[in-house]
């Protein structure tokens, strides 16, 4: 599913334009953006959570050159899922509804 499929179903369900859809979705991930580049957690129930970690710096054999290279220290952003969502899917993988 992508951005144009999520404002079809969020307009089909909520009788809204799909352009104010589609303006409700960037917001939202806008508003999301802005709280992790902030560092704070950004927890959405039924969802999951995202919250931003930094990663080490690490080393790497790089096959091209083939010789061992330092990836800096980063920042990253990781989904966490809620049980409800992990629940979810667990009874559509095993076929159990």
């Amino acid at each position: 599913m992508n951005r144009t499929d999520l404002a079809q179903k969020i307009s089909t369900k909520t009788h809204i334009r799909k352009t104010f859809s589609k303006k409700l979705i960037d917001i939202i991930c806008e508003e999301i953006t802005k709280e992790l580049e902030r560092g704070k957690r950004v927890y959405l129930q039924k969802l999951g959570a995202f919250h931003r970690v930094t990663r080490q710096p690490r080393r790497y054999y790089d096959p091209r050159t083939k010789k061992i290279k330092i990836k800096p220290a980063h920042k990253d952003v990781i989904f966490r899922p809620s049980e409800k969502l992990i629940r979810r899917i667990a009874k559509i993988k095993t076929g159990s509804v």
